[in-house]
């Protein structure tokens, strides 16, 4: 599962780097004004912890001025989690005071791949998705995941959190390192 902090923190470290994205918390808040316009932002994500018991997320995808596209994932598929996924994204609108609707497409996608292997994962596959989409890795979708790639993915994040404790640059080795480590994952992921 994770709680917010760490996922707050997982998708921090996702996106760090890259230029022009805008997460809200998992607390629904926007804790400061974006630094950039909506048009300079090629994702919006919103990860959500409804229930208090299971994670999924919302990933908007902009392609201002023409379209959004929503895209919404529930690892389990689960109808009672989808349904309050589309609760949360009818309610954002309504909640926002917008006296008019958005004048372009809103495409909306449920993303159905991959599903988690059991209970306990929702967090790690919520981060792996949002990694899937701002990094373009779309391996992670797919690919069915194990329970030993989530154990791999479960080490990764402790190790990250244990260890980064401050902000610094990466260097070319630990970059290399961290290439040599996805496809040692990589190599865990089976097609099913």
């Amino acid at each position: 599962m994770g709680n917010a902090a760490v996922i707050d923190m997982g998708i921090n470290m996702i996106v760090e780097g890259l230029k022009g994205w805008a997460a809200l918390s998992s607390l629904m808040v926007w804790p400061k004004s974006p630094e950039q316009w909506l048009s300079e932002t090629p994702f919006v994500i919103l990860p959500l912890h409804l229930s208090r018991i299971h994670w999924r997320v919302i990933i908007v995808e902009v392609a201002f001025p023409t379209t959004l596209r929503v895209n919404f994932y529930e690892s389990l598929h689960h109808q009672q989690y989808q349904t309050e996924i589309k609760n949360v994204w009818k309610n954002k609108h309504s909640e926002s005071g917008a006296k008019k609707r958005f004048s372009k497409e809103i495409v909306k996608k449920w993303v159905n791949e991959p599903a988690q292997p059991h209970g306990t994962s929702c967090g790690l596959t919520v981060l792996g998705m949002i990694y899937a989409f701002v990094r373009n890795a779309h391996r992670f979708k797919r690919h069915r995941i194990t329970e030993a790639y989530m154990h791999v993915v479960r080490l990764r994040l402790t190790r990250l959190l244990l260890c980064t404790t401050k902000r610094a640059q990466l260097s070319e080795e630990s970059i290399t390192e961290m290439q040599k480590t996805d496809e040692e994952i990589s190599k865990v992921l089976t097609t099913k």
